[in-house]
């Protein structure tokens, strides 16, 4: 496997962290982040964040969507409150999620998917009704878990505590690098971004294997003309090492 690289397009950090995990392993990694994660600046945002980290006890349910707003939220948490707050139920939709809140000391539990739509399916429909919900995510993130729970009857809210960006790469980024044999994909919103830059600069691409977190994105994948598309069944580094395991042999 001396020439087989994975280009693994996470988000930093967690694109340094995947692939020290798989250097370890024995693999040959490429990164290229194909989400930029930026932290809110605006000062009226900010104050906006801060007035709602301070009422966090107020909700019977804080789910954080991913990583990032996990990391992001538990400075606001140190920040806001010295000692958690009671009575609150933190959930981290996937283990990845919930293993960064666990380190951070927020006692989460985790779905036993790692997907929006796992998380429905595990969460009882009788609990929710009522019940204040606060979803912690990025800017303009997915509805879909929030307009669910909605339906079953709980007062949604939301803490966005960061920006997705598409990074600017330019075409010599692509010329440099070196052959690909298997693409780690993450999020639909990454997908998006690197087919567009594929269809510009690396169009025979499109027939590489490509790891995709869930059903969902692996449908979008396809219909956006990916041809060997798979289902890792999680964004999480074990999900995705395993089915590239699989697909390898290794």
């Amino acid at each position: 496997m001396q020439d087989y690289r994975i280009l693994i397009t996470r988000p930093e950090p967690e694109n340094t962290l995947s692939r020290e995990r798989l250097g370890a392993l024995g693999w040959n990694t490429v990164p290229l982040p194909m989400l930029e994660i930026a932290p809110i600046q605006d000062a009226d945002q900010l104050a906006a964040i801060r007035a709602q980290v301070f009422d966090i006890n107020e909700f019977d349910y804080v789910i954080f969507v991913s990583k990032n707003a996990a990391r992001i939220a538990c400075d606001w948490l140190d920040m806001c409150w010295p000692m958690l707050p009671s009575g609150v139920q933190w959930i981290g939709i996937g283990q990845g999620t919930t293993s960064t809140l666990q380190s951070e000391g927020v006692p989460a539990l985790s779905n036993p998917g790692h997907t929006t739509e796992t998380l429905l399916a595990w969460l009882a429909p009788a609990k929710m009704r009522h019940s204040k919900v606060l979803i912690v995510r990025g800017m303009g993130g997915r509805p879909e878990l929030g307009e669910k729970l909605e339906e079953r009857g709980a007062k949604v809210s939301y803490l966005s505590l960061y920006q997705r960006k598409k990074p600017d790469y330019v075409a010599q980024t692509f010329f440099m690098l070196p052959d690909i044999q298997l693409i780690w994909v993450t999020s639909g919103e990454s997908l998006i971004h690197l087919s567009s830059y594929v269809e510009q600069h690396k169009p025979e691409w499109k027939v590489l294997p490509i790891l995709t977190p869930s059903i969902r994105v692996n449908q979008q994948a396809k219909q956006m003309g990916w041809i060997n598309a798979y289902c890792a069944h999680g964004a999480d580094d074990n999900s995705l090492i395993k089915a590239t395991e699989y697909l390898t042999g290794k």
